[in-house]
């Protein structure tokens, strides 16, 4: 029986001085969590401020970068541009001498003289109309045709200085950049060219020291990198980059380094398409940036907003978070049924976590007082379930009374077999009915008992012990529901009626074997089985009778299938299978 407390009465005089300290202590944690919200509120302009002030400083030394770095590569490119202009103009002065338009005996020393001080260049060759070298600067053993070669083509239709491919020379067999003059008679007519290598090397040097601290290299037509001061991460260069930078002089474009941090790149070209410079340099990072000055980014803001968070975490751990844990504990005490325990340490809290441990209070005294009455309504029920089973039990035990009068005033054989079948059916009845009142449990009964002693009653009922039939029981513990255990009783019943009715005839002694076990997929399995004559030499074969038809009745009530055939001792056995429900398995012996 559950209780209430009254109401006081409205408007009394303790009513209203514990509703204004409430609104009292309201307003005090109110106003904590409003200095809290203003500390937060501080300090998010500032962090803002600082870091849109960090952002913009980013982003002018990101763009200044980018033009610094964009005139470097021109600067890079314009010195790689002289020293090849250097090779034309060396060579239009060349071709005015007469021993070299000529191409004569003394055209190699010519060359030769002009190369002595030239480093930059790899050697100087003069080819004729014809394709054929008539002289160079570096001796010669063989004669060398350059009449295939592009750049020779190409000096002869366009009739300018040109710049070749990266090309290794055949005379000198390093890595040159082919500059070539063409070379005309005096009546105008094409009399050849002058051609020199300018040394990759060179080029490459050239760049490294223009470039300063910026990667450099050198990119062929196809977009290749040809040489790279240091990694740049970089195999191949797009043809629209490319393009872009023939047309407009440069192009600027980002990419990854080979660790994977971002680099800003210059692509410009050199006097034609064939050669580009190529200068990189890494991209600054707003991490990195904001490093620079810790002091105004970074140290003053976070040092505000840790010691914000450190006054904000002791306070709240004080004032909020030690009260909630010992209300956590009072409310796990609660969880395992002590609602004994009362939050008096909690007068000392907030007035909002007083107010909530006056309700957990409140609330544990209402559920014990429940629990209370609905244990005794539990113990009530739980008495007249006990006493139902009871009583049914006892009404089909007069009825098993009834039938066995009856049986004895009966004098036709057929009609006392069918009575006694009646009375063994009605006794497995009466017999699950006792177990679940003696057991207690109610949803469940344990198979291992209970069938023992149903098959003992069974044997002894249709005259086991008198005709010297021995029975063997292998029951395994098992919980079954009661309801599911009212189908399996009435089919081990059944099987053992027909089994002692026909697996014996003619004989003085045999085995009856009544089997309960369960496997691996939670299923279980009854059987019962004899060394008796077999259902071949039974008066009824197959014994698909009533029994038969009682057997598949009771596996579909319980989901499974009845199976019969000859047992492992030549005799004849009936099983049925089921799948077992979750709340049912496996019981302690």
């Amino acid at each position: 029986m559950t209780t209430s407390a009254t109401p006081a009465p409205n408007g009394s005089p303790a009513d209203d001085e514990s509703s204004g300290l409430r609104s009292r202590s309201r307003w005090r944690a109110g106003l904590r969590v409003r200095m809290l919200a203003v500390i937060v509120l501080a300090l998010i302009p500032i962090l803002t401020l600082s870091g849109l002030y960090t952002q913009s400083r980013f982003e002018t030394a990101r763009d200044n970068q980018r033009e610094l770095l964009a005139a470097r590569a021109q600067i890079t490119a314009q010195s790689q541009r002289q020293l090849i202009m250097g090779a034309g103009s060396m060579m239009n002065a060349l071709a005015r001498q007469a021993p070299v338009r000529l191409g004569g005996a003394l055209c190699a020393r010519a060359l030769a003289q002009a190369l002595a001080d030239q480093t930059a260049y790899s050697n100087l060759v003069r080819v004729n109309a014809r394709g054929v070298v008539a002289c160079s600067a570096e001796p010669l053993d063989d004669a060398v045709r350059f009449d295939e070669a592009r750049w020779f083509a190409e000096a002869r239709d366009s009739g300018h200085f040109i710049v070749g491919a990266l090309e290794i020379d055949p005379i000198t067999s390093q890595a040159i950049i082919r500059a070539v003059s063409p070379v005309f008679d005096p009546e105008g007519d094409f009399a050849g060219a002058l051609a020199t290598g300018i040394r990759l090397s060179a080029l490459e040097d050239l760049g490294r020291e223009r470039a300063g601290e910026a990667r450099s290299a050198l990119v062929d037509r196809e977009g290749r990198v040809l040489t790279q001061s240091r990694d740049m991460g970089l195999a191949r260069v797009d043809a629209a980059l490319m393009a872009e930078a023939a047309q407009a002089g440069s192009a600027r474009f980002t990419g990854a380094g080979p660790d994977g941090a971002p680099r800003q790149f210059v692509l410009v070209p050199l006097l034609s398409t064939e050669l580009y410079a190529l200068l990189a340099e890494s991209a600054p990072e707003f991490l990195e940036f904001a490093l620079v000055d810790v002091t105004g980014t970074i140290v003053l803001p976070v040092l505000m907003l840790v010691l914000a968070g450190a006054v904000i975490w002791i306070a709240t751990d004080v004032m909020i978070l030690r009260w909630l844990r010992y209300l956590q504990r009072v409310a796990a005490a609660y969880g395992k049924g002590r609602y004994s325990v009362r939050p008096r340490r909690a007068r000392r809290a907030p007035g909002e976590l007083r107010e909530l441990a006056a309700g957990f209070d409140t609330m544990a005294r209402s559920i014990a007082e429940r629990d209370e009455a609905l244990t005794r309504s539990l113990a009530y029920q739980e008495m007249l379930l006990k006493e139902v089973h009871h009583r049914v039990k006892n009404n089909l035990q007069i009825i098993t009374s009834l039938i066995n009068l009856q049986m004895r005033s009966v004098d036709d054989p057929k009609a006392a077999k069918v009575l006694g079948d009646a009375q063994s059916r009605i006794n497995a009845l009466a017999l699950v009915h006792r177990s679940l009142y003696e057991a207690g449990d109610f949803a469940k009964i344990n198979l291992k008992p209970f069938f023992e002693e149903l098959c003992t009653l069974t044997h002894a009922a249709v005259g086991g012990e008198e005709r010297t039939l021995d029975l063997v029981t292998e029951i395994e513990p098992a919980l079954l529901g009661a309801e599911r255990c009212i189908p399996l009783a009435l089919f081990v019943t059944e099987a053992m009626t027909n089994a002692y009715k026909h697996a014996f005839e003619g004989r003085d002694s045999g085995t009856l074997t009544v089997s309960v076990q369960m496997d691996g997929a939670r299923n279980l399995t009854a059987s019962v089985t004899d060394n008796g004559v077999g259902a071949a030499g039974s008066p009824e074969p197959g014994r698909r009778g009533v029994g038969g038809a009682l057997f598949d009745a009771f596996a579909r009530q319980l989901g499974g299938k009845a199976e019969a055939g000859a047992g492992p001792d030549g005799g004849h056995g009936v099983s049925i299978t089921f799948p077992l429900l979750d709340d049912e398995g496996p019981a302690e012996a």
